[in-house]
């Protein structure tokens, strides 16, 4: 009876992880569009933004989840957005660093704002209580998905090649 009761749970969990999910990356295009911005541009600029130093192409990427090639094409289109720039490396000519220009910045923090905004008034339908424990409860569930995430990608890349 307690396996009924765990698959239960478990079926009514992902369910609601999939609906809160997909419904927070709709509403958050939405708000991006308004930018005229696309998620993966975002977490770039973001990216960028939360580095004390200029990163480098492969930094991006490795924050953003992306491969290289990726990462490069959303550079390309911020560049001709006029909200970000790339130099080579001082030390080593080969790297690729990229920069927030003013409007980057600035863009940013426009987005930040209307999410901050749209967040908050979602937040408010809740008691405080039941926030501090739903930040508390996505903290611990986002630690162990990326555990999980870390643990599956060290699995494939030491599985031998067939």
């Amino acid at each position: 009876m307690e396996d009924q009761e765990l698959l239960e749970q478990l079926a009514g969990i992902e369910q609601l992880i999939l609906r809160v999910g997909w419904l927070e990356q709709r509403r958050f295009a939405q708000d991006l569009d308004c930018f005229g911005l696309t998620p993966p541009q975002f977490f770039v600029l973001r990216s960028i933004a939360s580095h004390d130093k200029n990163p480098t192409m492969s930094t991006l990427a490795y924050d953003t989840l992306q491969h290289c090639a990726t990462v490069t094409g959303i550079v390309d289109r911020l560049v001709r957005m006029g909200l970000v720039t790339r130099k080579r490396g001082a030390q080593d000519r080969r790297q690729v660093l990229v920069e927030l220009t003013p409007l980057g910045r600035d863009l940013l923090d426009k987005v930040r704002s209307s999410r901050e905004k749209r967040l908050r008034e979602t937040l408010l339908r809740l008691s405080r209580e039941d926030a501090k424990e739903l930040l508390r409860l996505l903290r611990t569930y986002l630690e162990a998905c990326q555990f999980a995430y870390e643990e599956d990608s060290l699995q494939e890349n030491t599985q031998p090649i067939e």
